[in-house]
């Protein structure tokens, strides 16, 4: 469900989600070798893991819960893969769902990504700590097109919209620079059977 180094040792690690139980694991890796396995805390019913970003500004990675019936997001402040604490975040308007975290606007705190899938619309709210701040429009997803999640793919320290077409299995990168689309780049096409999840 997500990617970050949990235990801080500068090596991306695999955070899993049992959709049948709500139990997560994180999988410490160093590079593509699995080093050991860490049981995370159990997500409540109704609740799914919409991503990740440090929001106390400790270093370890915390957990952004979204609640898709009632809009609510909650964000669980971990140790690695511990949870020591929760605090409720910002609840979405009707008709929006939250399709990843971010820093887009630079200043160190992580963002929400918002989307709407009746109209494609995109907003990017700015986050200090888990407080709403404000909000700008982003770009529009063409209506063959999904939002499945952002990551900064050109490495400029800005986070970009990663798209998918599910009926021609065509994925797509849209760089971005803060709220605004710079230019678009298309990635490789998945195979037959397969499916693109979030970053």
């Amino acid at each position: 469900m997500a990617v970050a180094d949990f235990n801080r040792d500068s090596h991306p690690d695999y955070l899993l989600f049992n959709a049948a139980t709500g139990q997560t694991v994180v999988w410490h890796l160093s590079g593509v070798t699995f080093l050991s396995a860490a049981q995370g805390p159990s997500l409540p019913n109704g609740w799914e893991l919409a991503g990740t970003g440090d929001f106390n500004s400790d270093g370890y990675p915390d957990l952004v819960l979204f609640n898709a019936g009632t809009g609510r997001t909650v964000i669980w402040f971990m140790h690695d893969a511990e949870r020591i604490s929760g605090s409720a975040g910002p609840t979405l308007p009707a008709g929006w769902t939250l399709r990843g975290v971010a820093d887009f606007n630079g200043d160190g705190n992580p963002d929400y990504l918002l989307f709407n899938p009746g109209t494609h619309g995109t907003v990017i709210w700015y986050m200090s700590r888990v407080t709403h701040t404000s909000s700008r429009p982003g770009p529009t997803i063409p209506a063959s097109y999904d939002l499945i999640g952002v990551t900064d793919f050109d490495g400029n320290g800005r986070p970009d919209y990663l798209l998918y077409n599910a009926g021609t299995r065509q994925t797509a990168i849209w760089y971005m620079n803060n709220n605004v689309r710079i230019s678009t780049a298309f990635g490789p096409t998945l195979p037959a059977a397969w499916t693109l999840v979030a970053p």
